[in-house]
């Protein structure tokens, strides 16, 4: 991109991140080689391959005002350029760089990040800690990490060691034999690229595995905040996250109960869904797809009275704009996980989800900051989990709210499943079933083999 399209991209971000920084006319010479050392490191961390120092851009509302600072005169009796080339270990080709935006004379510090090892100015190495500039000997985790990059390479699941190396894939194998895919037992490790460069099991293979320990769970609040009573806790994880996806959709689905709404002009009854299933189904996939997994963190699925919340725990990938991502033009986090799901079918490289979460909400569907992107979907009418079990209480027993609640767990479960988890009957439960489809209160959707069970009414 040019600078003027870079300047706008840095721009259209909620807040300055630790590897830029904007200015209107403040300059205080010294103070600039930091900020090249800073940039140049902290950019280095977060995977980008340039920082920046802007001047002419209002640091609290983003406005391009202006700016009068002149980058090309003399410090210490020689060229500003000089003095600060001459001060950096190791030399980096940075450039000062004027363009017009909006009308308006705004000045870009154009800063490489630090390749092999980091660079200081006057022998301090510095970095951005938050909004400050500090030097890295006071952050010893914060240099590790910086070497770390610098002799690795950036942090991805394919270089970087699972902390579990006991790892199955039989549940990999199950899934993708079960979509009819190819599963070749001898290859499949080194194809989809399962292992660090020394031999060991990467963040991939624990994502994959059958016990890789990754916690994922859905978390069902009675209000409208996280301060409301916890309604329930359903937990995904622990097993290989590919085929988790398909259960969590399923699970939101026997969420998403569908309401009955007159037209008054017409008298036309319509069945309208809670919140938008497909919106829902994008959110998820790229929530997985685009999070960061080398901190064991799974996405959180959070349902409010009001709303669900999909949240990814990483910003935006290195080379991925905001404008970019809202149109489709995706970057994954986590490129070889992509591949996978591409592969699987869980997702299409068409880069149709977040546009379709945008043509029915609007870009403030997003939060995009710089350790997480949360995806809010608004419900179509405001729901009270609390009331909606309640109302179904009224007219059932105890035995038959075990029984239902452990469908609603898992809307998959056989019945002798259901049986166990409810620690009653299997005879019971028979009963139970028959009378909740009796009262429409279940249905089957999906053959009896491959299908799962929804909670359609809690009205009658």
């Amino acid at each position: 991109m040019n600078l003027v399209d870079v300047i706008s991209d840095l721009l259209s971000r909620t807040d300055e991140e630790e590897w830029f920084e904007f200015k209107v006319d403040w300059f205080e010479e010294e103070r600039i080689g930091h900020y090249i050392s800073a940039l140049s490191n902290s950019a280095a961390i977060v995977g980008k391959d340039y920082g920046y120092l802007v001047w002419g851009i209002d640091d609290k509302t983003h406005e391009v005002v202006g700016t009068s600072v002149n980058p090309f005169g003399h410090y210490k009796s020689e060229p500003l350029q000089n003095y600060l080339a001459r001060n950096l270990k190791p030399s980096i080709a940075f450039r000062f760089q004027e363009v017009t935006m909006n009308g308006k004379r705004v000045v870009a510090l154009v800063i490489p990040s630090a390749k092999t090892v980091p660079t200081a100015f006057n022998k301090i190495r510095y970095s951005r800690i938050g909004s400050s500039i500090a030097s890295l000997e006071k952050y010893p985790e914060r240099e590790g990490l910086l070497w770390n990059v610098l002799l690795r390479g950036y942090p991805t699941m394919v270089n970087t060691e699972s902390p579990v190396q006991d790892l199955t894939f039989n549940q990999l194998k199950t899934y993708y034999l079960g979509k009819g895919l190819l599963f070749n037992d001898a290859t499949f490790k080194v194809n989809m690229h399962l292992f660090c460069p020394d031999g060991k099991y990467n963040m991939l293979a624990c994502f994959l595995a059958d016990n890789g320990e990754i916690p994922v769970r859905v978390a069902i609040f009675s209000g409208s905040d996280k301060a409301s009573k916890l309604f329930s806790v359903k937990e995904f994880g622990n097993q290989s996250l590919v085929s988790v996806i398909d259960r969590i959709i399923d699970y939101s689905d026997t969420i998403n109960m569908p309401k009955a709404v007159e037209n008054v002009h017409t008298g036309i009854r319509t069945d309208v869904p809670l919140f938008n299933q497909d919106c829902f189904n994008e959110a998820v996939k790229n929530a997985f797809i685009h999070n960061s997994w080398l901190r064991r963190t799974a996405p959180m699925i959070t349902f409010f009275d009001d709303r669900v919340e999909i949240t990814s725990f990483s910003s935006l990938a290195p080379s991925q704009t905001v404008e970019g991502f809202y149109n489709g033009r995706s970057v994954p986090v986590n490129e070889e996980l992509s591949s996978i799901f591409l592969a699987t079918h869980l997702s299409e490289r068409t880069g149709k989800g977040n546009p379709l979460i945008v043509s029915y909400f609007g870009r403030k569907a997003f939060k995009i900051g710089e350790d997480c992107i949360v995806v809010t979907i608004p419900y179509n009418w405001k729901h009270s989990f609390k009331d909606e079990m309640d109302k179904i209480a009224d007219r059932l027993s105890k035995t038959e709210m075990k029984i239902l609640f452990a469908i609603r767990e898992n809307p998959r479960s056989t019945q002798d499943e259901i049986s166990e988890v409810a620690n009653v009957s299997l005879s019971t439960v028979q009963k139970a079933m028959k009378k909740f489809r009796k009262s429409s209160l279940i249905v089957r959707v999906g053959s009896n083999k491959a299908g799962y069970w929804k909670i359609v009414d809690a009205d009658d």
